[in-house]
């Protein structure tokens, strides 16, 4: 299947689909998961000596906004919902 195709594949909303929720979330989660491992992969080739100059300083800035991403994107999937918890009382009944 050509990459546009696939891609059609891959946006097309789930009612149009059949597909649940949670069918989608995997199909998702694992198309977007292996585009990422790749595009991880290739930030690895940087490290290569030979075809490239780079300081210590930099490669942490890098490290450093790539982890800081990843935290804040489990922090979605972790996240509670404090507020639907929350029950307001003026703290007396009305008579």
């Amino acid at each position: 299947m050509s990459e546009a195709m696939e891609n059609v594949t891959v946006n097309a909303p789930a009612e149009k689909t059949g597909e649940t929720k949670a069918e989608k979330f995997v199909r998702l989660g694992e198309y977007r998961m292996n585009k990422a491992i790749d595009a991880i992969g290739r930030i690895e080739n940087l490290a290569n000596r030979s075809v490239y100059d780079y300081t210590l300083e930099q490669v942490e800035a890098m490290f450093s906004v790539l982890e800081s991403k990843v935290s804040e994107v489990k922090a979605k999937f972790t996240a509670t919902k404090a507020k639907e918890n929350t029950v307001f009382s003026f703290g007396n009944k009305a008579e």
